[in-house]
């Protein structure tokens, strides 16, 4: 394996791919056959473009931009091999963490398509909700699609849809873990 091949095909892999080190390091080692001086010489070429930290942050700044959540952006940092202390020290020094990631326009749509598919508010909000920052913004959203009579309609939705097939303490109990308040699911069954 040549130097120069292995060098320009770490570069290309790199700046396609962004990488951690170490993925970059097990790439180079898989595509050398195993020639750990080879790929040590290549790596210690590229100190100057290879730098962990900047491809974290540009990550981060990603799923951001995405909306994804804090606990999604750990473990797809984490799936690509980057060090943890490095990106909990620029998540917490770099982004606050007090406030919530989420966009205002992103969790209304996703809160009216969750709507569209006949979810419980519980369920809505326990899906979307992660850390305590989040909670204020999520309910004020939630408050604003939904309207009051909203949840007696659901739940009549999946009852007649249910009452083909079960009995009714059956039917209870699937609404019920549906997440549909215990009020609204005895209401609707005793009518």
């Amino acid at each position: 394996m040549d130097f120069n091949y292995l060098r320009n095909y770490a570069i290309n892999y790199y700046l396609r791919y962004y990488p951690s080190s170490k993925k970059l390091e097990e790439k180079l080692i898989l595509k050398a056959n195993w020639d750990n001086n080879l790929v040590n010489k290549v790596l210690d070429s590229l100190k100057s473009l290879v730098v962990d930290n900047t491809v974290i942050e540009m990550k981060i700044r990603y799923y951001i931009w995405k909306n994804k959540k804090l606990s999604y952006i750990k473990s797809k940092l984490y799936e690509k091999w980057f060090n943890k202390e490095d990106y909990e020290k620029i998540l917490s020094e770099k982004f606050n963490l007090e406030e919530s990631f989420f966009d205002k326009d992103y969790l209304q749509r996703k809160v009216e398509d969750y709507k569209a598919k006949w979810k419980s508010k519980k369920y809505i909000f326990s899906k979307l909700y992660e850390r305590k920052c989040d909670k204020e913004l999520i309910e004020f959203v939630i408050d604003n699609v939904f309207w009051v009579d909203w949840e007696i309609e659901s739940v009549m939705n999946d009852y007649n849809k249910l009452k083909l097939k079960f009995d009714d303490k059956k039917i209870y109990e699937k609404l019920l873990r549906k997440g549909y308040s215990y009020e609204i699911v005895k209401k609707v069954l005793n009518k």
